[in-house]
C-alpha cells in the first residue's frame, strides 16, 4: 500500500472539495438552462425528458452534499492517521470521487447532447 504524507493526503481532500464546488457550480448552470428550455417548449416528449434531467440534477446534488461532508469528516478524522485503515479509507474515497466523477461527465455530455438541439433549431 502506498504510504503518503498527512500534507499530500489533505491536498488530496482540497483538491476533491475544489472538484465537488465546480461540479455543483456546473450543476446550478445546468439547472437554469433547463429552466429556459423548459419556459420555451411546449408540452410534449421533450417535456419529460427535461423533467429525467430535473430529478438527474436533484439527485446529483445530493451526492455532492453528501460527498462534501464524508471529505470534510475524513480529512479531520487524519490526525489518528497512524493506522494503515486510514489510508485505506483515503484511497477508497479516492475511488469513490474519481467514479462520481465519471458519472457526473456521463450526466454532463448527455445534457449537452439533449440542449444542443434547442439551440440549433
Amino acid at each position: 500500500m502506498e504510504h503518503k504524507s498527512i500534507e499530500s493526503l489533505h491536498e488530496d481532500h482540497y483538491e476533491w472539495m475544489q472538484e465537488v464546488t465546480n461540479w455543483h457550480n456546473e450543476l446550478i448552470y445546468f439547472s437554469r438552462v433547463l429552466i429556459r428550455l423548459v419556459e420555451g417548449i411546449k408540452l410534449g416528449p421533450d417535456t419529460e425528458k427535461m423533467e429525467e434531467f430535473q430529478s438527474r440534477f436533484d439527485n446529483m446534488q445530493e451526492e455532492f452534499d453528501k460527498m462534501a461532508k464524508n471529505i470534510t469528516a475524513h480529512d479531520k478524522s487524519l490526525a489518528d492517521v497512524q493506522s494503515d485503515h486510514k489510508l485505506q479509507q483515503h484511497q477508497e474515497m479516492d475511488k469513490q470521487v474519481k467514479a462520481f466523477k465519471t458519472k457526473f461527465n456521463e450526466l454532463k455530455n448527455e445534457f449537452y447532447k439533449f440542449e444542443e438541439k434547442f439551440i440549433y433549431e
